[in-house]
């Protein structure tokens, strides 16, 4: 009984256009005019008075300060603003979602790519998004794997270009782009000898991507395994920030060719080398929803693969194909 006379409390107080009066509402905000926000909104003024009146007396407040020229929000008045502007937001997000979906076959993609490699990516798969797919909206995101996993949790990308496996997300397919091996990185024209890390370690300090991150959780483990112990002088959450030091004389690091590339690209020199004790890789893979997409995952991967090869060949063309492989 109880719960019945409460639900239609609810329905009676908001027996009105809701929708259109927070519309009203947020427009007198904007100009602080009644007269001005209903032409806005091609009303008459006595009609926006009319959608206040109701929105203040459903909610039990009042929203603004009559007592004051130009008008101003109550406290109540600043809380609905708010939200006013996240629902009208959302709504105008949710008619352009429909009409999209209406009007194109794939109306959006949302993407997500390893910091490292999103500048090298984006331009590609961007054109093969538009002129192959003719995709009328592409939504690109740079970060970490972890940052993939929630994202693709959470339904905010289709598609990540990633590092992690992200078994933790159920329903994913898997698909292989590139395998690369990890290398040492020292200053340009290092003289000295790089076929002792611990050695080297004495004369150079250790510069490596962050606990936090999976690169730098990669190799922590891989150097625990073989016990040996490489003290670290300074970390960074992206390949750029840790590359920028060690090209700038001060210290050594452990990356792959793909981390090396936006460095490279912005003009940083360095000597890379093969690791003076047992080798370990990574593996990049593109990672969607299953049964989502159909054959566009397999293209981008493809296009991903291409590209990344393509930009490590013409940034380290000394470098052996040993130490990279295209996985399709």
């Amino acid at each position: 009984m109880v719960a019945n006379r409460r639900r239609t409390s609810l329905k009676s107080s908001f027996d009105f256009n809701l929708f259109r009066a927070i519309e009203v509402f947020a427009a007198v905000v904007e100009v602080r005019n009644v007269t001005q926000a209903a032409q806005m909104l091609s009303m008459t003024q006595s009609a926006a008075s009319q959608h206040l009146k109701k929105l203040e007396t459903a909610l039990g407040v009042t929203l603004f300060d009559r007592n004051l020229r130009p008008l101003e929000l109550t406290s109540a008045g600043l809380a609905l603003h708010r939200r006013s502007v996240a629902i009208l937001a959302e709504v105008d997000g949710l008619r352009t979602d429909v009409r999209r979906l209406n009007s194109a076959p794939l109306p959006f993609l949302r993407i997500a790519m390893l910091a490292s490699i999103a500048t090298t990516l984006a331009p590609a798969l961007s054109v093969l998004a538009r002129d192959t797919y003719a995709v009328p909206e592409l939504s690109l995101y740079a970060g970490l794997a972890t940052d993939h996993i929630n994202l693709l949790r959470a339904r905010k990308a289709d598609i990540a270009v990633t590092s992690g496996d992200l078994f933790e997300v159920e329903g994913l397919i898997r698909l292989p782009v590139i395998t690369e091996k990890f290398l040492l990185v020292t200053p340009k024209g290092y003289a000295g000898s790089v076929s002792d890390i611990a050695k080297l370690a004495r004369k150079l300090p250790f510069i490596c991507f962050s606990r936090e991150t999976p690169v730098g959780m990669r190799i922590d483990q891989h150097l625990s395994r073989l016990r040996l112990e490489v003290p670290r002088t300074l970390d960074g959450d992206r390949s750029s920030v840790v590359m920028a030091p060690v090209a700038s004389g001060m210290g050594f690091t452990i990356l792959t060719p793909t981390l090396l590339i936006d460095g490279l690209a912005e003009g940083m020199e360095v000597d890379v080398h093969p690791l003076p004790f047992a080798g370990f890789s990574r593996s990049i893979k593109l990672v969607a929803r299953q049964g989502e997409l159909g054959n566009i995952t397999e293209a981008f991967a493809k296009r991903s693969a291409e590209v990344l090869s393509q930009a490590i060949a013409t940034r380290l063309p000394r470098l052996s194909q040993d130490y990279y492989s295209v996985d399709l």
